[in-house]
């Protein structure tokens, strides 16, 4: 007699809300610890709202993120783990110290073949890290992982570069390094600067590194005015008229960052509801 099996689909896992009081304890721990990149709890804290606005329990910053020169980035594992979750499939062709390749897609994304050996390295100038020769395999593997996600479906990035990447940007030469003299400085101000080129995709560097990084600091602001939020009601005048038309400017130019905050927006307003319902 044939037994027929019966396939029970697992529960997603129950993250549970945090308020600030919670999440800076977290971030403080972390950041105590020394092994996140950065010993500055506020840095740690933002990451950690930007992981509860995901869904996520806030101390997974400490797994999935790193901070270099205060910058954030996000682990390739990290990338790749939220990528499958999503839905995402990777077929690697290669995964040598010489190349790696490996064909991304997803649903909503399509497909993509991404490919880096070393003379992509060579030809992005990157050979001055010294993880390149060290660890060349990996480096590769994390850069495939990162081109490719963000190619197919950029939301599993969290909007960040990972670790090997922002490591790269950091150890890129300057493309400007000699200082004019005093004397010849307002001549050479008038003459056109040399273009500047980004060391991972190559593309022309203008003022929108300028730009993300203000936009960034007005997305961490509003985070956290979020999650102070003591009630709805509370929650409802952070979304002032002014903040909702800073907020499609936002998603104009940087919708990683205005996604951060709707996901914010409604997680906080969750919390709240659940709150109101136990009260």
């Amino acid at each position: 007699m044939a037994t027929a099996l019966a396939i029970v689909p697992q529960a997603a896992p129950v993250v549970p809300s945090f308020d600030m009081n919670d999440m800076e304890r977290i971030a403080t721990a972390i950041a105590k610890g020394g092994m996140f990149g950065s010993k500055d709890p506020y840095a740690v804290l933002t990451l950690c709202m930007v992981a509860q606005a995901e869904g996520q329990h806030p101390a997974v910053v400490f797994r999935d993120y790193h901070l270099i020169s205060g910058k954030p980035s996000k682990k390739a594992e990290a990338m790749q783990r939220d990528f499958l979750a999503a839905g995402g499939r990777i077929e690697w062709h290669e995964l040598t110290d010489d190349c790696c390749s490996a064909t991304f897609s997803h649903p909503s994304g399509g497909s993509a073949k991404i490919d880096w050996d070393k003379a992509r390295v060579k030809q992005a100038q990157l050979g001055s890290n010294a993880m390149h020769a060290k660890y060349p395999r990996q480096m590769l593997r994390a850069r495939v992982i990162s081109e490719g996600v963000r190619t197919v479906f950029p939301g599993a990035t969290s909007g960040m570069y990972v670790p090997e990447e922002v490591s790269d940007f950091d150890n890129a030469k300057p493309a400007t390094p000699i200082m004019p003299q005093p004397q010849r400085a307002r001549q050479i101000e008038r003459q056109p600067q040399p273009e500047q080129h980004d060391p991972e995709t190559g593309e022309l560097v203008t003022d929108a590194d300028e730009k993300r990084a203000s936009a960034e600091g007005w997305v961490s602001r509003t985070l956290l005015a979020i999650g102070n939020a003591a009630d709805t009601e509370a929650l409802a005048k952070v979304q002032s008229p002014a903040r909702i038309n800073a907020l499609a400017d936002l998603r104009a130019a940087f919708p990683d960052l205005a996604q951060q905050v709707d996901a914010a927006i409604v997680a906080r307003l969750g919390q709240l509801e659940t709150e109101g319902a136990e009260a």
